[in-house]
């Protein structure tokens, strides 16, 4: 979203009312993120969509890379407030739409609404920062918007499998959308009003963006398909991506040059074997190992853990080793995800004891959450105080387009190979490659 110019100092602070709104928004978003891959294989059991199962994951992301810009555009045009209206009413949509599915293709739609909405609303935080709050109380609220997705990621997972259990995998989405109509007069009403200001109109990337969402679309549906269709679609969504990427990314990203090119594909590759991995993980678990969803959901638990274990670690790193030290953090960083997801595999596959996939997942979230976010810290350092927003949604795309197409490839390979048991070990030895691809982008990040 582009950002009102106005004097920071002269900006009145807002209504209390409006911090606890946006983090309540931020808190709904991060636990559907978070919660919903857990309670997936229940889904595509009771509505026989297996077929489907990576699109379920895969809709929800392509969706929100669109709904990012889509209403950064209506609240750059429109205001904030009508943006934030219209972002919790279409997340809500999805919500209902989704939990009252009658089939895989239904619950995919509903998904694909969800994330929409989840877009807008998971931009919407940071516009209204900007816009909104003085210079004195942006980075203690920044801190607190980060600090709202600590606790769906810790305890997503498993409260979404406890309520699946109890009650139904319906119940998880039904679930937000009270809580959604309780928060919206929170966070819209001190949005009204306040006057317009000049702004710079943002909808210069909505149609790269939507190419990018279609393209990567394409390419998963031509993975899932065994027709004939399947390599047309495949080139077709291939050749979108790489066009939408001309204006969305640097030159050379896709062949790993050196410098920021580079730190784009680390974080690309490295979201495509964990992030892809995890949209898998619990289905893995549940069908090759038997674990019960609860079960599964104490997985993605400790990774969310683990990974803020990680970012802590960093931290320290950091303040201890200096800057200089970005680069190798992020070397070894990678080399652990590597070690952690090979020992998960071996363990879901059942090659090692299961106790060996949550220590696995331990490690592997661990490594993420040291060498990602020194990926971060070490691009952002690249960019000058004008390019750090760009270079932001840059960092947002990348991750969200590679999950994306992990996820999406990972579902089929259970729809085309069979037993499960081979899929299974297919899509953690695609996670695997990935990594290693995170190792040459790794090697290469401080080319400049």
């Amino acid at each position: 979203m582009s950002v009102p110019v106005s004097h920071p100092a002269a900006r009145a602070a807002p209504p209390p009312a409006l911090g606890a709104g946006l983090l309540l928004v931020v808190l709904a978003v991060a636990f559907e993120s978070m919660a919903v891959g857990t309670v997936l294989p229940r889904v595509a059991e009771d509505l026989r969509g297996l077929n489907l199962y990576g699109w379920a994951s895969s809709a929800f992301l392509l969706s929100s890379l669109v709904g990012a810009v889509l209403f950064g555009t209506l609240a750059d045009r429109r205001g904030l407030a009508f943006a934030a209206t219209l972002g919790l009413a279409v997340f809500a949509l999805g919500l209902l739409v989704a939990g009252a599915a009658p089939g895989m293709g239904v619950f995919v739609l509903g998904r694909l609404v969800q994330g929409l909405g989840a877009g807008g609303l998971g931009a919407l935080p940071f516009a209204v920062i900007s816009a909104r709050y003085p210079e004195s109380a942006r980075a203690p609220m920044l801190a607190a918007v980060s600090g709202a997705w600590l606790l769906p990621a810790l305890v997503g997972p498993l409260v979404a499998s406890l309520i699946a259990d109890a009650w139904s995998w319906r119940a998880v989405f039904w679930g937000l959308v009270p809580a959604l109509a309780l928060v919206a007069p929170l966070c819209v009403l001190p949005l009204r009003g306040g006057g317009r200001e000049p702004v710079r109109a943002g909808g210069g990337l909505l149609w790269p963006a939507l190419g990018l969402a279609l393209g990567a679309g394409l390419l998963v549906e031509g993975l899932r398909r065994p027709d004939l269709l399947a390599l047309p679609l495949v080139l077709l969504g291939g050749g979108g991506v790489g066009l939408a990427s001309r204006r969305l990314f640097p030159r050379g990203m896709w062949r790993l040059a050196p410098g920021l090119p580079a730190m784009l594909m680390v974080r690309g590759w490295a979201a495509f074997a964990l992030l892809g991995a995890n949209s898998f993980l619990p289905l893995a678990l549940h069908e090759g190992r038997g674990l019960s969803l609860t079960q599964a959901g104490w997985v993605l638990s400790v990774g969310g853990a683990t990974w803020t274990l990680g970012s802590w670690v960093q931290s320290g790193l950091e303040r201890r080793f200096g800057p200089g030290s970005r680069p190798l953090r992020i070397r070894l960083g990678m080399v652990v995800v590597t070690a952690g997801l090979t020992v998960t595999a071996l363990a879901a596959l059942g090659h090692l004891p299961l106790w060996g996939a949550y220590a696995g997942w331990f490690v592997a979230a661990l490594g993420m959450g040291v060498g990602y976010n020194s990926n971060s810290l070490l691009a952002l350092s690249s960019a000058g105080p004008r390019e750090a927003g760009g270079l932001s949604a840059q960092l947002a795309n990348i991750e969200v387009l590679m999950t994306a197409v992990a996820a999406g490839g990972a579902g089929a390979l259970i729809v085309r190979a069979q037993p499960l048991h081979t899929a299974f070990a297919l899509a953690f030895l695609v996670a695997l490659l990935g990594s290693l691809v995170a190792w040459v982008g790794a090697a290469r990040v401080g080319g400049r």
